[in-house]
C-alpha cells in the first residue's frame, strides 16, 4: 500500500509543480500589460507583439494551473453535496469523476491536440496580425503540457482514492480553503 500512495503523491507532484511554476506568469502578465498601457499611453506605440504576449502568457498560467486546482481540491466541484456525503461515498465519487469524466476528457485533448500542434508546427504558423508573434506552435503545446499535467494529477487521485476505499490512506483533508476565511 505504500508504494500505491507513493505513486499517487509522484503522480500529483507533476502537476503540483506545474502550477507553482506557472504562478510566475501572473508576474509576466502583468509586467507585459504594464509595458504595452506605457508605450501605447505615452510612447504611443501600439505592439501587437505585446499583445499577443499578454494572451499566450494568460493561455500558459491557465493551462499549467488546471492540474494543480484538481490536486490541491480547488476543482469546480458541488460541495454542498460533498458536505453531506460519507467518506466513503466521497472517494467512490471521487474515483468516478475522474475515471469517467477526467481521464477521458484528458486523453481526447491530448489526442487531437498533438494534431493541432503538429499542424501548427509543419505549416509555420503565426499570428494572424503581421507584426504579431511567431512560432504559434509553442504556445499550442502549452496546450498538451496542461492537460498531461491535469491526466497526471487524475491518475494520482485515481490511485489515491483506491488506497482510501481500500483503508491504505488516511481520510483527506478538508479541500476548500473557504471555511478557513468564513466564505
Amino acid at each position: 500500500m505504500t508504494l500505491l500512495l507513493a505513486s499517487a503523491q509522484i503522480l500529483k507532484a507533476f502537476a503540483r509543480r506545474l502550477g507553482q511554476a506557472a504562478a510566475w506568469f501572473v508576474v509576466l502578465l502583468i509586467l507585459t500589460v504594464v509595458v504595452d498601457v506605457i508605450t501605447r499611453r505615452f510612447v504611443v506605440l501600439g505592439s501587437t507583439k505585446l499583445q499577443d504576449l499578454e494572451w499566450h502568457f494568460h493561455a500558459a498560467l491557465f493551462l499549467f494551473s488546471l492540474g494543480y486546482a484538481y490536486v490541491e481540491g480547488e476543482h469546480v466541484r458541488i460541495d454542498v453535496l460533498q458536505t453531506r456525503f460519507g467518506e466513503t461515498t466521497v472517494a467512490v465519487v471521487e474515483l468516478l469523476g475522474a475515471l469517467l469524466f477526467v481521464v477521458p476528457f484528458c486523453v481526447i485533448v491530448l489526442h487531437y491536440g498533438w494534431t493541432f500542434v503538429e499542424r501548427s508546427y509543419l505549416l509555420g504558423e503565426a499570428s494572424a496580425s503581421q507584426t504579431g508573434l511567431s512560432h504559434r506552435w509553442i504556445i499550442k503545446s502549452a496546450l498538451l503540457v496542461g492537460f498531461a499535467a491535469l491526466l497526471s494529477a487524475a491518475l494520482g487521485v485515481i490511485v489515491e482514492q483506491i488506497a482510501r476505499l481500500m483503508g491504505a490512506a488516511p481520510p483527506p483533508a478538508p479541500s476548500s480553503r473557504h471555511e478557513e476565511v468564513g466564505l
